[in-house]
């Protein structure tokens, strides 16, 4: 994997704030996609009587199994998960693309909201899809932004659990925030990213408040004036965390996240991500199971090497899949 080439988009695509757009907003040119037409809709069973919904389309060449995880606010079809999604189901891959709790219209399956901690649902889900449409398959699974988050935990649940993860291969977390606060102040000092991520959640809190809304004083979280603010209201509704520091820490990830891995990670990040810093990942141990890209350019779930779609990430899990 070291002989991927360093990512230098053309100089019209080189600011982060580019980037970080055409990952969210460039849509897809073939709305009917094979990929699109095989996929059948699967609710999971994630214990706790939680239920997940994903996509599941199997590839005919059915080489192996890649599951995919949107980022906060995002979906299943979200843009960068459908163009990275159609890309390997081209290539042979079966897909599977999982919704986190509450996205992609899922809010009526669950009674409490999102938070970022809910690793356990999201491991037991994984682990369940490679059992089921993974097996005598490798399984690769991939992440973007919190779903990176999550996919980082996963790999350190997958190295510390007795229920492992069936076949699972590497693990693969696109710009993935290891200090969820820092990320939050970050996005909230972005006039356009804050605003857009702030929408995206009100809209998703009320959706909610029609489900539940007994649960949470949705109206109440939803008159937050900044992402933060929005999060110490809900944090403060509910007794499962002290405050909003201790519900950030339940999902930062540090070295001891990185230690004793049984599963290849790799990371793929940039300099210029405009809500990651950086300084993080000089935090992470060294480890044999572990590679992180740092790109000098790219933005936040970017990476895009031209507007016909092709981003540079996807030489990583080139490498990763079929190498």
């Amino acid at each position: 994997m070291e002989t991927i080439r360093p990512f230098k988009p053309p100089i019209h695509l080189r600011h982060p704030f580019v980037q970080t757009v055409l990952a969210s907003l460039m849509r897809q040119n073939t709305p009917d996609h094979p990929m699109d037409k095989a996929a059948s809709p699967v609710v999971i069973d994630a214990g706790k009587g939680v239920r997940l919904l994903g996509h599941y389309s199997k590839s005919p060449q059915n080489k192996a199994l890649l599951v995919l995880i949107h980022g906060w606010e995002g979906s299943m079809d979200s843009n960068y998960i459908q163009r990275t999604s159609r890309r390997f189901y081209d290539k042979g891959i079966s897909i599977f693309r999982l919704n986190l709790r509450d996205h992609g219209n899922t809010h009526h399956l669950n009674p409490e909201p999102f938070n970022g901690s809910l690793i356990r649902e999201t491991y037991e889900a994984i682990r369940k899809v490679a059992k089921e449409f993974g097996h005598k398959l490798p399984v690769y699974l991939g992440g973007f932004s919190m779903g990176g988050n999550f996919t980082i935990r996963v790999a350190r649940e997958h190295s510390r659990n007795k229920q492992s993860i069936p076949n699972l291969k590497h693990c693969i977390a696109v710009s993935p925030p290891l200090h969820p606060k820092s990320a939050t102040e970050m996005m909230d000092s972005k006039l356009i990213l804050g605003k857009y991520f702030l929408d995206k959640w009100r809209q998703s809190l009320a959706k909610k408040n029609v489900h539940f809304p007994d649960l949470h004083p949705y109206t109440n979280i939803m008159e937050g004036k900044t992402v933060m603010e929005m999060t110490d209201r809900i944090v403060a509704s509910s007794a499962e965390f002290k405050d909003s520091d201790d519900y950030f820490n339940s999902y930062t990830l540090g070295p001891k996240d990185f230690e004793k891995l049984k599963v290849d990670l790799t990371i793929v990040t940039s300099a210029d991500d405009p809500i990651i810093r950086p300084d993080e990942f000089k935090e992470i141990p060294k480890s044999s199971k572990l590679k992180i890209f740092i790109q000098k350019y790219g933005g936040h779930n970017g990476f895009y090497e031209n507007l016909k779609g092709d981003c540079w990430y996807f030489r990583v899990f080139d490498k990763v899949i079929f190498e």
